[in-house]
């Protein structure tokens, strides 16, 4: 079970606004396109042009919105993304009863709802720490991620219902709704941030995301946190482009089957969301991650390894194990990152570690494919699965190794390298938040 923190009252609303929205989320990322194949004619192109349209923001402006963040109140950026969101996606079902909804208005409120989304996400993992408090880091990523994976089993399920009584175009008001939830529990939030002191001389954006990239690179910590992030999330995005390939031509498994395995999957993303806590005070923060890490190569690995007849169960294993190291090892990364950067900061370093992140997963998927089409999907499976163990190096080497979670150091303690910047630290404004 998620830690018996007491939580303070701000955190629990915004708990609250995003277990719903999470919810209407996955609800959108299923009717979305299908209103775009049935009811407007669209094509498989114009479906991945939609989802791109939701992620590929992440990679272009996360240090943009890291900049904006730092020099705005947390509250006030989730409040301006969640009208912006609510009246994008409340815009789909509004144009359905007037009879103009096209393609074109689907792509424009895919693409709105992703550049705003980067700035709420920004935002939501930058405020954490000042909601939960320190002591409630850890217990409140795991509350938000267990939102999350619970969302992606009873969303998918509110999805089709919606769709089967409401019809395709009238269940994504379900999303914008959401939002109403989501920026309704903002609003009822006491907590007020001191406004940004004011600077003579207004400052370079640049200037101040190149002082995030910075900070990240600076602190032994957070600097390994990125480069194991970063090399897990390519051989994770390269081997799953393969896990579809691998059920269906290798493993000769019906549709029917693979949606059973994937749901099962999320299951492990619910236990390992309520177990990650415990776990990471049991071991050292380095051993937990270290173990995410080795648990999600070798359920790839497996894949590769088994005879058809058994296609089956190690697809359902393989995404069980998957799901469970993944939540795992995002709760306590994120939740070390907003632990250790410098308040002022995190808007930025949080920022520029999302582009990086979501700028590898689109990496990896390319990687993926070639790998797959020049070696075949079961060595791409096997060399995915050594990528994703490498990332282990940077866990084990270093700073991370012997720390624990009770053991780290208070929020805004980023080690300053010999290589950091004086001005880093020196020239920022806003002070604490």
């Amino acid at each position: 079970m998620p830690s018996p923190f007491a939580f303070p009252g701000d955190f629990r609303r915004l708990w609250i606004g995003q277990t719903v929205s999470a919810f209407g989320d996955k609800v959108s990322r299923i009717a979305l396109p299908t209103v775009a194949l049935l009811g407007l004619g669209g094509t498989a192109w114009d479906v991945g042009l939609l989802a791109a349209l939701r992620f590929v923001p992440f990679v272009l402006i996360g240090s943009v919105a890291g900049v904006w963040v730092d020099r705005i109140p947390y509250r006030k950026t989730m409040i301006l993304a969640d009208v912006g969101r609510l009246v994008a996606m409340g815009s789909i079902p509004v144009a359905y009863l007037f009879d103009v909804l096209a393609l074109g208005q689907l792509f424009v409120v895919a693409g709105v709802v992703g550049v705003l989304t980067v700035f709420f996400e920004v935002a939501a993992q930058s405020c954490l720490p000042v909601l939960a408090g320190p002591e409630g880091i850890v217990a409140g990523n795991e509350r938000l991620q267990t939102s999350r994976a619970v969302a992606e089993v009873g969303g998918a399920a509110a999805a089709g219902g919606l769709m089967q009584i409401l019809g395709t175009a009238l269940a994504i008001l379900a999303d914008a709704l959401s939002f109403l939830v989501s920026l309704v529990s903002l609003m009822l939030m006491r907590h007020r941030e001191p406004p940004a002191s004011k600077q003579a001389k207004p400052r370079s954006a640049l200037k101040e995301a190149k002082e995030g990239l910075a900070v990240l690179l600076s602190d032994a910590r957070l600097r390994n946190l990125m480069f194991a992030s970063t090399t897990v999330n390519l051989g994770v995005a390269t081997a799953s482009t393969l896990v579809l390939v691998f059920a269906y031509d290798h493993g000769q498994l019906g549709p029917g089957a693979v949606g059973l395995a994937f749901a099962i999957g999320t299951a492990g993303l619910i236990l390992g969301a309520v177990s990650a806590g415990a776990i990471g005070r049991r071991l050292t923060l380095g051993r937990t991650l270290a173990m995410s890490i080795f648990v999600t190569g070798l359920a790839f690995l497996m894949l590769p390894v088994v005879g058809q007849g058994a296609a089956l169960t190690a697809l359902i294993v393989s995404q069980f194990l998957i799901g469970f190291a993944d939540s795992v090892f995002d709760i306590h990364v994120l939740s070390l990152v907003q632990r250790i950067t410098p308040p002022e900061m995190r808007g930025r370093v949080n920022g520029t570690a999302l582009s990086v992140v979501f700028g590898t997963g689109t990496l990896g998927g390319v990687t993926g494919g070639l790998v797959g089409t020049v070696f075949g999907t079961l060595p791409g499976l096997m060399l995915a699965a050594g990528i994703i163990w490498a990332g282990a190096a940077f866990v084990l080497v270093g700073p991370l190794r012997t720390m624990r979670d009770d053991a780290s150091e208070p929020p805004g303690t980023a080690v300053r390298s010999r290589k950091s910047p004086e001005d880093a630290r020196q020239h920022l404004h806003g002070g604490e938040r």
